[in-house]
C-alpha cells in the first residue's frame, strides 16, 4: 500500500498525519512511510515548543529532505503528499502539500480546510467555461502541482493562525481515494447518517463505503478520525 499514517498522543494535544506515496508502488511506499516518520520525529525535537506553525513547516522541510536523500541513493524518482494536523486546546494547525483532504464534519456540513494542490480546481474552473475540450482534462485531475519529492515545494497550505473547533466538530485526514465519497454534491444520505452517529467507527465505515462504490480505478483509501471532545 502507497499510503502511510500515523498517530501520537500527547498530553492535551494530538498528532496526525497522512501521506499518499506517488511514482509507483515501491517508491511511494517507501517515500510516504519516511515522510511520516521523518516528520513526527523532527516536530517532537524542534526547540520552540510553542511556535506550533513554525515547527509543522520545519518538519515538513526536514521529511521533504530525508525523501529526497532516499531517492537519490536509490537513483529513483518517486514522492508523496503530506497532510498532518496538530489538535491542542480546542483549535487545530494543519500543514499539507499535495491533494490529501483536511475536512471538519460541523453541523451536518463537511467543510473542507486545507488547499487542493492537483489539477482538480484548475480544470474544473475550465470545464464551468468551456465543457467542450476539457473532458480529457479532467482525466488528469489528479495530477499533482507540488508535492514532497525532495525537490523544491511550490505549493504549501499551512496557515500562521490556528483553526477554532467547536463542540461537536469531527476531523478527518484522509489520502484522495475518499474523494468520491465526500465530495459529490449533494453528499450521499448513507455518508452523512455516517457521520452524525456519535461513538462509531467513523474512519472504517468511510473506507468500507469508498469499497463499495467499487469504482474500476480506485485509488488506495486511508482515514484518519478525531473528534476533538474526547480525543479518539
Amino acid at each position: 500500500m502507497e499510503d502511510a499514517h500515523l498517530v501520537r498522543h500527547y498530553p492535551h494535544a494530538t498528532l496526525a498525519l497522512v501521506c499518499d506515496g506517488m511514482g509507483g508502488h515501491d517508491y511511494g511506499a517507501m517515500a510516504a512511510h519516511t515522510a511520516c516518520e521523518a516528520f513526527a520525529d523532527f516536530f517532537e525535537e524542534e526547540e520552540s515548543p510553542s511556535d506550533i506553525p513554525g515547527r509543522l513547516k520545519a518538519a515538513l522541510f526536514h521529511a521533504n529532505d530525508e525523501v529526497g536523500k532516499k531517492l537519490s541513493s536509490l537513483d529513483a524518482y518517486g514522492g508523496c503528499t503530506l497532510l498532518a494536523a496538530y489538535v491542542a486546546d480546542g483549535v487545530m494547525w494543519w500543514v499539507s502539500v499535495g491533494d490529501s483532504p483536511l475536512v471538519v464534519w460541523r453541523a451536518g456540513r463537511l467543510l473542507r480546510l486545507n488547499e487542493d494542490h492537483s489539477m482538480r480546481k484548475i480544470y474544473g474552473d475550465l470545464l464551468v467555461k468551456d465543457f467542450e475540450g476539457t473532458r480529457l482534462m479532467m482525466s488528469q485531475a489528479h495530477t499533482l502541482r507540488s508535492a514532497v519529492t525532495g525537490e523544491k515545494m511550490p505549493l504549501i497550505d499551512a496557515p500562521p493562525i490556528p483553526y477554532l473547533l467547536l463542540p461537536g466538530d469531527r476531523i478527518l485526514l484522509a489520502s484522495d481515494g475518499v474523494d468520491e465519497i465526500l465530495f459529490t454534491r449533494p453528499l450521499r444520505e448513507s455518508v452523512r447518517q455516517v457521520f452524525m452517529r456519535r461513538g462509531n467507527q467513523l474512519a472504517a465505515e468511510l473506507v468500507e463505503a469508498c469499497r463499495t462504490l467499487a469504482l474500476p480505478e480506485a485509488d488506495n483509501v486511508t482515514v484518519l478520525t478525531m473528534d476533538p471532545a474526547c480525543r479518539d
